[in-house]
């Protein structure tokens, strides 16, 4: 009943006691289009902008898996906070190949060839699933991809995470606080 009468204040009433006035029956119809119109451009507006925020940021293009780590650990968003990490040595195995990814105390991110004897993590991932991370188009759909297989892996689809030190001292280290570093070692927990 309240949206049918204005408030109306007047100029010699400022004390909030202004009494409501009934608004006629086509008035009131005017002002609930009004009012519907309004809602529905705002429900239209707020979903254009809320895809792109939805999807996330789009990831470039990547031939190789190690291009694509090296660039989501150097990324603003999902590699935030690496910068406060002490530590950390992660190896991979995927395409055949080993290489491993760590930051050495107070250093930079680096990405090495070959085996390591010290990580704090080995992840293999099967050679269909490196293809299936390399098309993801966003952080999304690559955690998506990644903890898919992770969690249910089938004959030549996988992702196996063994992590070899004691996760509360992984947490320490901002194996928690980091995006990327939670994906690859948290689904592990």
């Amino acid at each position: 009943m309240s949206r049918f009468f204005r408030r109306k204040k007047t100029d010699e009433k400022d004390d909030g006691t202004a009494e409501a006035k009934p608004v006629d029956a086509a008035e009131a119809e005017s002002v609930e289009e009004e009012e519907a119109v309004d809602a529905a451009d705002i429900v239209e507006e707020s979903a254009a902008e809320e895809i792109p925020a939805s999807r996330g940021d789009t990831i470039p293009y990547h031939s190789e898996i190690k291009e694509r780590l090296m660039y989501m650990f150097n990324d603003s968003i999902i590699g935030a906070g690496i910068e406060g990490t002490d530590e950390f040595y992660i190896e991979f195995i995927a395409m055949g190949e080993r290489f491993w990814i760590g930051k050495a105390p107070l250093g930079d991110i680096e990405i090495k060839t070959g085996a390591m004897t010290d990580q704090d993590a080995h992840v293999r991932i099967a050679n269909d699933v490196v293809s299936a991370l390399l098309s993801a188009a966003n952080f999304s759909e690559f955690s998506k991809i990644y903890i898919q297989y992770y969690k249910s892996a089938e004959a030549g689809m996988f992702v196996k995470i063994e992590v070899r030190k004691p996760i509360t001292d992984l947490n320490r280290r901002g194996y928690a606080r980091v995006p990327i570093m939670k994906l690859l070692i948290g689904s592990a927990r």
